[in-house]
């Protein structure tokens, strides 16, 4: 009976004691749950307010999605003069932090490289962070056309290289092995060139770029 007493008694003391506590703390207990409670609530408003956006991007975007596909990449930028349409560059500047935010940002650089508006197209791969492994590899390999066609073969090599190695199951990896050997080769840089060129015969015997490669290699003893 005594050992229960005595259990008992240790539980009343540490009773009485967090009462004490309490009652010497009970202002900033209740500064730091009101802290606490602010704080959840402002979490919980931008994940509601991150998802709003993101279902409106995706709104904007289908509605943009045909101009896009039409190559009409100026409207596919701006939208239409009635505003039916907003664009890509308004979805990017409204929802760009969004996923589908992100994807605007994809097609926004792609429509300024077709464009030849370089600058801009560099400006929005580089600004692209989704999560999506296909766009992130193209997003590699659109960076890396624009250094190709201002000429900074170097880069471009090395942008074509990373495109290459993202993502061994992208369909496209022989041919950004290839872009990256040719712009090797433009360079001026025949060794890294050759071993591109030759890996790329090695790993991918039936690529409809082997021919071409050949081509290249070709040149390079004369």
């Amino acid at each position: 009976m005594s050992g229960k007493h005595h259990q008992e008694d240790k539980l009343m003391m540490a009773y009485y004691k967090a009462v004490d506590f309490f009652e010497k703390n009970k202002k900033h207990i209740y500064t730091a749950l009101t802290i606490l409670v602010v704080v959840v609530a402002g979490i919980i408003l931008l994940v509601n307010k991150r998802t709003a956006n993101n279902e409106l991007a995706a709104v904007e975007i289908e509605k943009i999605k045909p101009v896009y596909v039409a190559n009409n990449f100026k409207q596919a930028i701006e939208g239409d003069s009635l505003g039916n349409s907003k664009g890509l560059l308004y979805i990017v500047n409204e929802y760009g932090s969004t996923e589908n935010g992100e994807l605007a940002k994809f097609m926004l650089a792609n429509s300024y490289y077709s464009l030849r508006d370089f600058d801009n197209a560099e400006k929005y791969y580089k600004d692209y962070s989704g999560s999506n492994k296909l766009i992130n590899v193209s997003v590699l390999a659109g960076l890396a056309g624009v250094y190709e066609a201002k000429g900074n073969y170097n880069e471009a090599a090395k942008q074509f290289l990373k495109a290459s190695v993202a993502d061994k199951e992208n369909p496209f990896v022989d041919q950004y092995l290839f872009y990256a050997a040719r712009s090797f080769y433009k360079a001026g840089d025949f060794k890294a060139s050759k071993e591109l060129f030759d890996e790329l015969k090695k790993d991918y015997p039936k690529s409809k770029y082997i021919a071409e490669s050949d081509r290249y290699k070709a040149g390079m003893k004369n």
